[in-house]
């Protein structure tokens, strides 16, 4: 999937932002011709039938409204998922509940936004969820930050409202000195609470499914796998369990295209300062994405985090890439140089 980066500006200030390069570091807003136009890229050539709408905080954005209605009558669009902190949705019913529009939303802690926003977040999750009847087309989600994350409020948001599912991710690297760093160092520190948090999903009925930044198979031993098969006692657990991603052992990347205000495009916002692309340049979405996957995944394959990972079967065959890219985005390009090089020798 592809998304339209609607506007910079954010409500929150989250510390660990993926797009730290560009969030709350201005307003910067996208025109209606500028988004008519990502729109067209994104559905023009078949290849793609959802749009994402994304910041910042996209329902900030003073045409937000307008976009979405844009979107939602589209007819090569067949879903709008939009990314939001929920801190807004009653300003917005009309477009947000619309059969249309799935939403993803980032639920931080109290401790994080202040109980102030977090009342309000619940307060919309109350009207959306239980007044609105637009459960199925809702996914809550957290960004797992800090190796001692909190996790209880958003187990107590899932089961009143009883959602069987949420949207996990440990957090990319959103600052130079955090990349081209060991990656496996960072997920053995955060790993313990991730399984804690898992068990205690698991324990509830909730299964979880990892967005971003999914745990290497290597660094669960087989004590830990085979503890969650107590779960399978559960028949919706055990029936549904193989429909997230947290049930086999790959972890791979694919580039998911954000196209900002200015009509460039990157790969993800992980590597947002090296992989920065006008998409005029390109005939449509599937052949940016094909561009990304020639100039960065193929040597993001070839490339490791250690010797483990180069001798490595899972990665030998494509089925684990040890993690977000920006943790080893230097050595990838030093291999694309070194490759383009060569080719015009």
């Amino acid at each position: 999937m592809s998304n339209i980066m609607l506007i910079d500006a954010c409500n929150l200030k989250c510390s660990y932002c993926f797009a730290n390069e560009f969030v709350n570091v201005s307003r910067n807003e996208i025109s209606l011709e500028a988004f008519s136009k990502a729109l067209e890229f994104i559905l023009g050539d078949g290849s793609e039938s959802c749009v994402g709408m994304i910041g910042g905080e996209p329902t900030l954005h003073p045409l937000f409204d307008t976009m979405m209605r844009m979107a939602i009558t589209d007819e090569r669009a067949k879903s709008i998922m939009l990314y939001t902190n929920g801190l807004l949705l009653h300003e917005h019913w009309d477009v947000c509940c619309h059969a249309k529009t799935h939403l993803l939303i980032n639920c931080n802690s109290p401790t994080d936004i202040g109980e102030g926003a977090f009342k309000r977040l619940c307060e919309n999750l109350e009207i959306l969820l239980e007044q609105k009847m637009c459960k199925d087309r809702v996914t809550l989600g957290i960004n797992m930050y800090k190796p001692d994350f909190e996790y209880r409020y958003l187990i107590d948001l899932l089961k009143k409202h009883k959602l069987d599912h949420v949207r996990v991710s440990i957090t990319v690297p959103n600052m130079d000195g955090q990349r081209n760093t060991d990656a496996h160092a960072y997920f053995r520190l955060m790993k313990p609470n991730v399984i804690r948090f898992f068990h205690e999903l698991l324990a509830n009925g909730i299964i979880p499914h990892f967005d971003c930044n999914k745990l290497p198979p290597c660094l669960l031993e087989k004590e830990e796998i085979e503890g969650f098969y107590r779960y399978f006692s559960d028949p919706f657990i055990k029936e549904n369990i193989d429909k997230s991603n947290i049930a086999n052992r790959h972890v791979t990347c694919a580039p998911v295209v954000d196209i900002r205000q200015d009509l460039t495009a990157v790969r993800c916002f992980g590597l947002s300062s090296c992989t920065k692309q006008r998409i005029d340049k390109f005939k449509g979405i599937k052949d940016l994405k094909n561009y990304y996957y020639r100039t960065i995944d193929a040597y993001a394959w070839n490339s490791a985090y250690s010797s483990a990972c180069s001798s490595c079967y899972d990665r030998q065959v494509l089925s684990c890439n040890g993690g977000c890219l920006a943790f080893k985005i230097e050595e990838i390009l030093r291999l694309a140089e070194y490759a383009e090089r060569r080719l015009g020798e």
